[in-house]
C-alpha cells in the first residue's frame, strides 16, 4: 500500500492479447457498493471473489484489512488520503491496481486498473464500441481536450457538469483504448479523427 499520488505502469507480454480496463466504484467506509460503471460491473461479474454479500454487496479485495484501512482513510471527513493498493499476491489477477480516492464525505471512489486477456471476456458480452461510434458530445470533448483545455474549461464551454465531462472522457479512453485523455487525443490524431 502506498500513500502517493496514483500512478499506473504495466509491462505487457503481448499487446495483441492483453487489454487494460479502467473501472469505477463508489463505496462507503465499510466497502458497501453504492454505485459503479459498466466496466466495474463487468469486472465484478468476471471476478465474483471480490464481492461479499451481507444483505448488500461489499467490495472486498484481499488482504481485506489493508483495503479497509485505505477505504477509511479516503472516507475521513477531516483529512482524506488517497491510496494505491495492489493485491498482487492473488494469482487469479496477474495485474490489478486499485486506487482508493476521496470522493465525498463518507464515500470513496475506487478506480480499478485491470489487465486481462481478450479471452477472459465472455463471448456473449457485447464487444467494446468501435471508434466510429463516438457520440457528438464525445467528439466535442475530444476536440476541446486536443486544444489543451482542462476539464473545468471543457465543462464551461459545453455547458455541462464536471462529472459529465469525466464520463465522456472515460468513454473516449475506452473506445480509443487509451489510459489517459492525453493519450486518447494522441490516438485520435494518429487515426485522423481530429
Amino acid at each position: 500500500m502506498h500513500n502517493n499520488a496514483p500512478s499506473f505502469h504495466i509491462a505487457r507480454k503481448s499487446a495483441k492479447t492483453e487489454m487494460v480496463d479502467l473501472a469505477f466504484l463508489d463505496l462507503d467506509s465499510e466497502g458497501r457498493i453504492i454505485s459503479h460503471d459498466a466496466l466495474a460491473k463487468r469486472f465484478l461479474d468476471m471476478k465474483p471473489h471480490y464481492i461479499r454479500k451481507n444483505g448488500a454487496r461489499f467490495f472486498t479485495p484481499d488482504p481485506s484489512h489493508t483495503f479497509l484501512r485505505a477505504l477509511l482513510a479516503a472516507c475521513d471527513d477531516v483529512n482524506p488520503v488517497s491510496t494505491v493498493f495492489n493485491p498482487s499476491e492473488d494469482t487469479r489477477d496477474p495485474f490489478l491496481q486499485i486506487n482508493v480516492l476521496p470522493f465525498q464525505p463518507g464515500l470513496a471512489r475506487v478506480v480499478l486498473f485491470w489487465a486481462h486477456s481478450d479471452t477472459e471476456i465472455s463471448e456473449t458480452e457485447d464487444p467494446a464500441p468501435s471508434v466510429s461510434v463516438l457520440s457528438a458530445r464525445e467528439r466535442d470533448v475530444l476536440e476541446l481536450a486536443a486544444e489543451g483545455l482542462r476539464r473545468d474549461r471543457i465543462a464551461y464551454k459545453l455547458n455541462i457538469s464536471l462529472p459529465t465531462v469525466d464520463m465522456h472522457a472515460r468513454n473516449l479512453r475506452r473506445k480509443l483504448s487509451a489510459l489517459t485523455t492525453s493519450e486518447a487525443v494522441a490516438i485520435a490524431v494518429k487515426m485522423k479523427l481530429l
